[in-house]
């Protein structure tokens, strides 16, 4: 019954990051040094091996993607685009190798990434058996309106980047790191998220549109989502970003993730609802985590417990001595921390006994009492099936 750990998560993810950064950092040099024997790649002239400033590529208005600009075939190495602005351009069958993009815009008509690569896997050392060196792209600061199709992002690092109105399909994405980042209107289809992971990102409007089916593994973490208007509309927004996360871990039989994410789900619906549902929402939380934190059951069960007992003493409970246990305005003049104690002993053995169905001890309800003792009744009676009904849906998982 594991839960996704979202405090070690972000640990670890941050360590993965370093160690990513120094590994491009240091596989970046060595191919800088070395680039005249690199073998498989006919560098682009123009830009590779470079520092590209301040420089437009593409074509200019918001135009159809028929008429975009295309780039094809061709390999940039090493590459960095420093506050550059892709417009209206399709890269066709390129490769990206190395490449930093900071503060870069894709915006307008956008930019079209077919067939492309941006992932160096092969080592360049020898021997080079069975290694790799996994040299991915690296994007800061940038604002991306684009469209990955059957391509390869694995291994990238988006930091402080907006993704709007992008799509993502039949495309590698696995182990790609994205941290302070914003996602709004995102489609996927098709695509293999293993290993994906955001931190401190914001979602809004993240949807799966497969015909066939998405890859998650169990290394695939979304981190919450931190709302930021608070509104209504934000807040279902985030539900559905959620819902559609649980759902794409249930479809690839991750279920213990599914549970995780279906209730940070539930949790965030709470909040745009109207008050009847939002109580009703608030009571399947507090009895059993919606149904995926099954010790829920036994404090809220201790709740119950407590409320009924001081329930009890308000009501009246009879002992078998004849004497009666009430406390109410007309004998406040008696009451002291001794006596209450000791009632109040009484009260719980009472509310135990009614709360599990096994009757009475020392002291029965008052007439009036049984009212207050049948609805605990009832009420254990529910509460022990659901968490008996949600321990055995986690166990089963």
């Amino acid at each position: 019954m594991a839960y996704v750990n979202f405090k070690e998560e972000k640990v670890k993810g941050k360590i993965q990051l370093d160690e990513r950064k120094k590994n491009n950092k240091t596989l970046y040099q060595s191919i800088l040094k070395h680039q005249d024997s690199l073998t498989g790649f006919y560098p682009n002239l123009k830009y590779s091996f470079k520092k590209i400033v301040d420089e437009s590529i593409g074509r200019k208005g918001v135009l159809e993607e028929e008429d975009f600009q295309e780039i094809i075939n061709e390999d940039f190495i090493c590459t960095k685009f420093i506050d550059c602005t892709f417009k209206n351009v399709k890269f066709k069958d390129c490769r990206f190798i190395g490449c930093v993009f900071d503060g870069c815009k894709f915006d307008e008509g956008g930019v079209s990434f077919e067939n492309c690569i941006f992932i160096k896997e092969d080592s360049e050392k020898l021997p080079s058996l069975n290694r790799k060196d996994n040299l991915g792209c690296s994007f800061y600061n940038c604002n991306i309106y684009a469209r990955f199709l059957n391509s390869d992002i694995s291994y990238a690092i988006f930091e402080n980047t907006k993704f709007q109105n992008t799509n993502i399909e039949l495309t590698n994405a696995s182990n790609c790191i994205m941290i302070n980042c914003e996602l709004d209107k995102i489609g996927v289809v098709d695509s293999d998220f293993r290993g994906f992971k955001t931190f401190n990102t914001y979602m809004i409007n993240f949807e799966f549109e497969d015909k066939f089916l998405s890859k998650f593994d169990e290394k695939t973490f979304f981190d919450k989502i931190e709302p930021r208007v608070k509104d209504k509309q934000e807040y279902e927004g985030i539900y559905t970003v959620y819902e559609n996360i649980a759902d794409k871990y249930n479809d690839n039989n991750l279920t213990n993730n599914f549970g995780e994410y279906y209730y940070l789900a539930k949790c965030i619906e709470r909040k745009s609802l109207s008050l009847l549902p939002k109580i009703g929402s608030y009571i399947y939380w507090f009895t059993c985590g919606y149904g995926e934190r099954p010790f829920y059951c036994i404090f809220s069960a201790f709740a119950i417990m407590l409320i009924f007992a001081f329930l009890y003493l308000l009501t009246g409970i009879e002992m078998e001595s004849g004497t009666t246990i009430i406390y109410n305005f007309n004998n406040i003049g008696t009451w002291n921390i001794s006596k209450f104690m000791k009632d109040f002993n009484e009260a719980i053995n009472l509310s135990v006994g009614m709360f599990a169905g096994v009757g009475v001890n020392n002291g029965k309800p008052t007439e009036l009492g049984y009212v207050v003792a049948n609805f605990e009744m009832l009420t254990g009676v529910v509460l022990m099936g659901v968490g008996l009904g949600t321990l055995v849906r986690k166990a089963i998982r």
